[in-house]
């Protein structure tokens, strides 16, 4: 079974997004670079990237690009060390507000993923930053990365 399966599937993904990103916009922090997403989709396609990287339908690299597209998103913004740990504990707090799961392993792998992903966003985050091209998204399960 699929991480993605576990959790409920696209609608679970939906609902875990639109309250991580409600977290995000009321933390002090990331509000900052919430506030500035002026994509009206933007709940809609952390969802469908999420399902991609979950085991789901390859959504996001159909209609957005994949992983190097995403990366590309975030990379040379420059963020704040703090970012990456206020960003990760929002997301367990969403996972664990949504009620996603109700299985240890599941959530410690969906939170060991977002630490991971944090990571490597954050590595593309420096001024000047270039992400190379054809990036193949991610792909997690409760025994963690598989390229």
């Amino acid at each position: 079974m699929t991480l993605y399966d576990a959790v409920g599937g696209a609608p679970a993904l939906l609902a875990l997004a639109a309250d991580f990103h409600a977290r995000c916009l009321a933390d002090p922090v990331l509000e900052h670079p919430f506030s500035h997403t002026t994509n009206p989709e933007h709940v809609q396609r952390l969802a469908d990237y999420w399902g991609e990287v979950f085991g789901g339908p390859p959504v996001y690299s159909t209609a957005y690009g994949g992983h190097s597209a995403m990366l590309g998103l975030h990379a040379s913004q420059g963020a704040e060390d703090d970012l990456g740990d206020r960003f990760v504990a929002c997301f367990a707090a969403a996972v664990d507000g949504v009620r996603l799961t109700s299985d240890p392993a599941v959530r410690a792998a969906l939170v060991a993923y977002m630490r991971w992903a944090t990571d490597e966003v954050m590595t593309y985050s420096p001024m000047g930053s270039r992400v190379p091209a054809g990036l193949p998204v991610p792909r997690w399960d409760l025994d963690g990365l598989h390229r």
